[in-house]
């Protein structure tokens, strides 16, 4: 035991009050570490009912708790009950020592912070709420740093924190301070720790994040030069921004553009993970913001926008993070066919593909080329821009990526060949015509775990068959394994569109594949048919992918929601099917006559009703 404390415990021995409050001055003007053996001192000296001693005792157990030795001894509940006391004194100094001594006491340390719990943490945030009353911050001040040490890594208070409004609470505070942020700088940091400790939980406990306190939150963000209250304003930011209302304000605000800033004021210092982490945050709140339209609109502004112009020179970047936010925020102001038309014409695509061309192998940046594929697949979505993509040389750069295993990336390459041969039907002839592309497109369909690619395949497939407007690649498509169990189980769909489409596709096949269609040119396709024994290869494998179960179960579930479309086309269908024996024994024996049936209580059936009937009653009586 060191002299100090010796001599302290003697004079509380002889209780004598005066001995005990030298003592306690002592060791606070002289500052040593000294380490507790047990916490009998502390018991023996908070009984004394002396003002004096007390106030020593606070400052001296402040000190005391910054040796994580000795806070298990104050990590008890008649010691800290005696501090949480001392906390309804009028004495402001009183108060502040107190606070500093349970502060520290909290300090990681879980135990200490369930003793105290919702009714001491009831305490503290009435003194936090008191500041309006004050004349100085400096009890402000400690109780901010106590609350961020009573609240970090504490679910439950930081909820009973916000039953007791909390989040008002310090957005008074932080406006009360607002024009003094420079002289207060450490108030704003533990202000904003608290905020952010508990904002996880404010949709939970239905605590609303109003758009006054986003909007001192992008004050303090704009005036802050500190990285610490910068980087806490971001998190805070960033985890709300996926709320339109708050998307809107922070775009309007400015706040995009001053990211963008603060990137590239500190892009050459980011050398570490932790300083990686937050540029990929501040990257990511970016293109978050941009996800909401009005935002888009803004911010675009007729592609005059800052943020649209910088989001631009990150295209050049060779930092794989600003790389590829630059390129999803161009994917988010591609969200309409006006900007798609106007970024394609000034060069924008011609840029995305130069891009690709270098990140379409294994080697390359996952992140890279799904941004890129996304962002190309918006471009390509108006008509028109589609023949000036391809003659960009599109389909040359992102075919190689075919053997690519990255199911992320694969889900936005496929999406990407879907939205190009949209119309283009030299596109579309070239790529149904390479087998070894229909066979990688089989081989994910039946081979990943990714839903997405899944469904995406089949959609593909009916596309290319309904765009390459010509009967001749339909013979390689179905000697293809499981190629037309492909286009077979997308009938069942829970999305009319598919159900529709796979509809209209197989019936091509069926014409194409069918003997005597030599000189069919319905539906704009060449009448070129696949081979004199296509029929019955298709048929077979129709039945072999058990299309009457297919359509008898999407029958049954949707008949009353199909519309006028995709009625005629089931129909259409059937009335091929229904041309083989063995076909139509296969539909009778799943149900499909019966679940046709029910068909007609649909009025958009109405029109088609002889057709209705006639396949109906073709199915039921062979």
């Amino acid at each position: 035991m060191s002299s100090l404390l010796s001599d302290l415990s003697n004079a509380v021995d002889a209780n004598n009050e005066q001995d005990i409050l030298d003592n306690l001055k002592l060791i606070l003007a002289q500052g040593v570490n000294i380490e507790l053996e047990n916490s009998n001192i502390l018991k023996r000296i908070i009984p004394l009912n002396n003002d004096k001693i007390t106030q020593a005792f606070v400052e001296v157990a402040a000190e005391w708790c910054k040796l994580e030795h000795n806070r298990k001894f104050f990590t008890d509940k008649e010691i800290i009950e005696y501090l949480l006391g001392l906390l309804e004194k009028s004495e402001e100094s009183l108060i502040v020592s107190t606070i500093r001594a349970l502060g520290n006491i909290c300090y990681e340390n879980d135990e200490a912070r369930q003793i105290i719990d919702k009714k001491g943490l009831s305490t503290v945030i009435s003194i936090l709420e008191a500041d309006c009353s004050r004349k100085n911050n400096l009890l402000t001040l400690k109780v901010s740093g106590f609350l961020v040490n009573l609240l970090t890594s504490n679910d439950e208070l930081q909820k009973a924190a916000l039953k007791l409004n909390i989040v008002d609470i310090v957005e008074k505070v932080l406006n009360k301070y607002l024009k003094s942020f420079n002289e207060n700088q450490m108030l704003f940091a533990f202000l904003l720790t608290i905020l952010n400790n508990v904002i996880d939980y404010i949709e939970d406990q239905d605590v609303p994040f109003k758009e006054s306190l986003c909007c001192v939150l992008v004050d303090i963000f704009k005036m802050s030069t500190t990285p610490e209250i910068s980087v806490i304003c971001l998190e805070i930011l960033h985890g709300q921004s996926h709320k339109d209302e708050i998307k809107t304000l922070l775009a309007r605000q400015g706040v995009c553009e001053l990211v963008f800033e603060l990137i590239e004021k500190y892009r050459n210092q980011v050398n570490d993970e932790e300083s990686r982490t937050v540029m990929k945050m501040a990257c990511d709140m970016i293109v978050i913001i941009l996800t909401g339209d009005d935002c888009m609109y803004l911010l675009y502004n007729n592609g005059q926008g800052k943020v649209y112009e910088n989001m631009i020179t990150w295209l050049d970047s060779d930092d794989p993070d600003l790389l590829s936010t630059g390129v999803l925020a161009l994917g988010n102001f591609a969200r309409k066919d006006t900007h798609c038309i106007h970024m394609v014409q000034n060069g924008i695509s011609k840029k995305l593909i130069a891009l690709l061309s270098r990140h379409n192998t294994s080697q390359s940046d996952i992140k890279v080329q799904h941004a890129l594929l996304s962002t190309l697949k918006n471009l390509v979505i108006p008509q028109q821009n589609k023949p000036i993509v391809l003659e960009e040389g599109l389909i040359d750069v992102i075919y190689p990526m075919i053997e690519l295993d990255q199911y992320l990336v694969i889900f936005k390459l496929l999406g990407t060949f879907r939205m190009v041969i949209d119309g283009q039907e030299k596109a579309a002839l070239d790529l149904i015509s390479r087998k070894e592309f229909l066979e990688k497109l089989i081989y994910w369909c039946y081979n990943s775990d990714h839903l997405g690619v899944r469904g995406e395949i089949p959609r593909l497939l009916s596309w290319l068959i309904k765009h390459c407007h010509s009967f001749k690649p339909f013979k390689t498509l179905i000697q293809i394994k499981d190629s037309v169990k492909c286009l077979v189980e997308m009938t069942s769909s829970n999305h009319a569109v598919m159900q529709n489409e796979s509809f209209y596709a197989l019936n091509l096949l069926c014409i194409g594949c069918g003997v005597g269609n030599e000189s069919d040119s319905s539906n704009g396709v060449n009448g070129d048919h696949a081979a004199e024994d296509g029929d019955q290869t298709l048929f077979d494998q129709l039945i072999n992918a058990d299309i009457g179960k297919n359509l008898s179960f999407v029958v049954n579930k949707y008949s009353d929601k199909m519309d006028k479309h995709t009625i005629e086309n089931l129909l259409t269908l059937l009335e091929q099917l229904i041309n083989s024996p063995s076909l139509v024994g296969h539909l009778k024996s799943n149900n499909v006559g019966e679940a046709l049936a029910k068909l007609t209580a649909n009025p958009n059936a109405q029109a088609v009703s002889e057709k209705l009937n006639h396949v109906t009653v073709q199915i039921n009586e062979n």
